[in-house]
This record gives structure tokens, sequence and C-alpha cells, in this order.
């Protein structure tokens, strides 16, 4: 028959063994926790990290815009600048020209050039035509109508909106 054998242990080895299994446990959660901890912080380092990027690039991103702004303003300003240049130099040719034309030409010698080198002359009876100007009171009265007119067309439009409302 074989041997058949039954181990039995001593009160003092089974506390040191229920001791050192409560350390070693006790180890294992503390080393789980500085785990976490540390993954944690990792974590918190890396978000921190990406923020930190980002502020940077918007930073960098409104400081090319912004400078691409002031790029277009200077440039705006320079063809302000040369178009009021032409301006004056423009108003000053135009003021010379008129100074030359009244100058050179008077009443009898614009008479003289149309009648030679356009063949104007002056209009005959029969060419003239007179025509009636309509006294003041006529025109206030004319006025006053087109004012009613309008008054009532104001009104018509806004009740025609008010219908088209409800």
């Amino acid at each position: 028959m074989p041997k058949t054998g039954s181990v039995i242990y001593s009160e003092d080895y089974w506390e040191n063994y229920q001791v050192a299994r409560e350390e070693i446990e006790q180890e294992i959660a503390r080393k789980n926790h500085v785990r976490k901890q540390i993954l944690k912080q990792k974590r918190i380092e890396k978000t921190n990290f990406f923020r930190k990027i980002l502020f940077v690039c918007i930073f960098c991103s409104m400081s090319i815009i912004i400078m691409c702004g002031y790029v277009n303003i200077t440039h705006e300003r320079a063809k302000l600048a040369q178009l009021q240049n032409e301006l004056k130099l423009q108003t000053d040719m135009n003021k010379q020209l008129k100074l030359e034309i009244d100058g050179k030409l008077t009443l009898s010698e614009i008479e003289k050039i149309a009648q030679q080198k356009y063949s104007m002359t002056y209009p005959d009876f029969s060419q003239v035509v007179y025509i009636t100007v309509p006294s003041a009171e006529e025109k206030n009265q004319r006025v006053a109508k087109e004012v009613k007119s309008n008054y009532n067309n104001k009104v018509s439009l806004i009740i025609n909106f008010i219908k088209k409302i409800f």
C-alpha cells in the first residue's frame, strides 16, 4: 500500500504564512496604486503637452493672419498714395487746360471757329420754337397733387403689407 502523508502545519507557520500573504497583497495593492498614479500623471502631462502645442499653433496662426492683414493694408495704402498722386496730377493738368482755354478763346473767337470750321449759323425764325413755362402757382398745385398721390400710394402699400401678414 502506498504511503499517504498529511502535512500538519504549526500555528506559527500558518500565522507567518497569513502575515506574509497579507504583506504581499498590500505590496501588490500599493504597487497598483503607484502604477495608477504614474499613469494618471503621464496622462496629465500628455494633455498639458497637447494643450501647449495647441496654444502655440493657435498663437502662430493668429500671428500669421494679423501679419497678412498688415501686409494687405500696407499694399492698399501704397495704391492709395499712387492714386492720390495721379489725381493731383490730373487736376493740375485740368486746371492748366481750363486756363489755356479761357485765355485763348473769347466769345467772338468761338463764334468765328464755329462758322468756319463747323459751318454753324444762327437759327432761322422757322427753326425757333417757343414753349410756355408754368407759373409758380401751377407748379405748387402739381407738387401738392404728387405729394397727395405719394401719400395715398404709401398708405395702400402699408395696408397691402398688413393684409399679407394676416
